[in-house]
């Protein structure tokens, strides 16, 4: 009589080739939520330099209102995803890179958490328009694409 069922060997064989399906897989579902998250960081990114040029319309300078009062980055726009609390949950810290002048200002996404590690490293961008990023291994054109 001959019993049904699996050997050690092709338990073995089916283990190797999951891990080897593994291995290829996970790196690149990193880099894909890594390139999701980035692209989140961006888009937070744009609405505050929105949000400072609608201030420069109304007050006809970024770094303060009529009143004096300095300008802020309001709550929903300084962290990605938005509204949570920038130390749990955050994966980007938005604020100024130095302080608003008169004439511009520079907004940065500071990496925060698991992406911390992220080859683009800080995104920033100023009241002209121009992207850049701290990191050196990927281009500016291939972070804010």
């Amino acid at each position: 009589m001959r019993s049904r069922g699996f050997t050690l060997v092709e338990i073995m064989i089916v283990v190797a080739i999951v891990a080897i399906l593994g291995a290829v897989a996970l790196p690149s579902y990193r880099s894909s939520v890594q390139k999701s998250q980035r692209a989140e960081a961006r888009g937070v990114l744009l609405e505050t330099a929105q949000f400072m040029q609608r201030f420069y319309s109304q007050n006809d300078r970024y770094d303060q209102d009529r009143t004096g009062a300095a300008v802020a980055i309001p709550g929903p726009l300084a962290t990605v995803p938005k509204g949570v609390t920038p130390t749990v949950g955050a994966n980007y810290v938005v604020s100024f890179s130095g302080s608003p002048t008169v004439a511009g200002f520079t907004v940065q996404a500071v990496p925060q958490g698991a992406m911390a590690s992220d080859a683009c490293g800080t995104l920033s961008l100023d009241n002209v328009g121009r992207r850049d990023r701290t990191g050196t291994s990927t281009s500016v054109s291939d972070c804010w694409k």
